[in-house]
């Protein structure tokens, strides 16, 4: 009888056969502490991405080819084959570090249902020394019912999904499946794993790096303003920040995000956006607070628009 593998990685693949040679190996070269699987879920690769996923098949990797459906339908897919204790949904582009298994193993035990970690960004083949939050979070000594509220004030990335393993438990009992069809599935998806309350780790090592390069930024800018919209306001009108304040800080930092986009709508859907304003009541981050006076100081119209030129100075546009 086979052991059920501790952890479940599933890597969505779409046309990176640039890197993905980077990311399986990382993982196949870790020191084995712990059972885990691979789970390559092809999702309609145009350029031997596929084929490279095939070469990888065998004992602890599984591979599945599916027609183009975009990363939330890979992620649900790649799911719904796991069968590890834990999950870590992760980008196919991205790597691990060295001894990533090493640092994670102590923290995979029942009590703990999410498990954060620290990850560094690499752009350009150039690492980004981006700040360690959790070691700080840590050393302030702060009780596990504050642990949320602290990572929101202090700008941990909570808006993505692949900066921490899950407990498969805990995805099927929420059903936290990816909305597909859409940029930005990560909000929402973080709004659900929020609302589930689970008890929170925190791995104060770097155990991921980001990859940042042209490709994966898309250029679908006034597609991604119009899901981004959606899916935030979305959330904001169902938040209860009475009962949930911690979700809404996170949303008021989403809202703050947002901004910088509202110059790619049309001026009703931008009216829309500063009619949620008040969400930005609850921030707790620097960057929502900053936002806030500056609507206070100048106005919603050009305050956005101060921040969309400086979102397109950042890349370079």
């Amino acid at each position: 009888m086979n052991e059920r593998p501790l952890l479940s990685i599933i890597i969505p693949v779409y046309n990176v056969s640039n890197y993905l040679e980077e990311c399986v190996k990382s993982i196949l070269n870790q020191k084995k502490v712990f059972a885990y699987e691979i789970i390559l879920v092809d999702d309609g690769s145009t350029d031997g991405s596929g084929s490279l996923c095939d070469s990888y098949e065998g004992a602890g990797v599984k591979v599945l080819h599916q027609t183009n459906k975009g990363l939330s339908a890979a992620r649900n897919v790649g799911f719904r084959h796991a069968k590890g204790e834990y999950v870590w949904f992760l980008d196919s582009d991205d790597w691990l570090v060295e001894d990533a298994f090493d640092q994670l193993a102590e923290y995979m035990n029942k009590e703990n249902e999410v498990i954060f970690f620290e990850s560094r960004k690499s752009i350009n083949a150039m690492l980004n020394r981006t700040p360690l939050v959790l070691k700080q979070i840590l050393k302030e000594q702060v009780a596990k019912e504050g642990l949320l509220k602290t990572m929101i004030r202090l700008n941990y990335p909570l808006g993505c999904a692949w900066n921490r393993i899950i407990r498969h438990e805990l995805i099927e009992k929420n059903k936290l499946t990816f909305e597909e069809g859409i940029y930005c599935e990560d909000i929402e998806w973080n709004v659900k794993l929020l609302r589930a309350q689970p008890k929170l780790a925190l791995c104060p090592h770097v155990v991921h790096v980001y990859r940042q390069h042209p490709k994966s930024i898309t250029k679908n800018y006034q597609g991604i303003a119009e899901d981004f919209k959606n899916v935030v306001l979305r959330c904001i009108k169902e938040c209860q920040p009475d009962r949930e304040p911690e979700l809404a800080s996170f949303l008021a930092f989403q809202y703050a995000s947002l901004l910088e986009f509202v110059p790619y709508l049309e001026p009703a859907e931008g009216a829309k956006v500063e009619a949620e304003g008040w969400i930005m009541d609850f921030a707790s981050d620097k960057k929502a607070r900053c936002c806030q006076n500056l609507i206070r100081v100048i106005g919603f119209k050009r305050a956005t628009r101060i921040l969309y030129i400086y979102l397109n100075s950042k890349r370079g546009r």
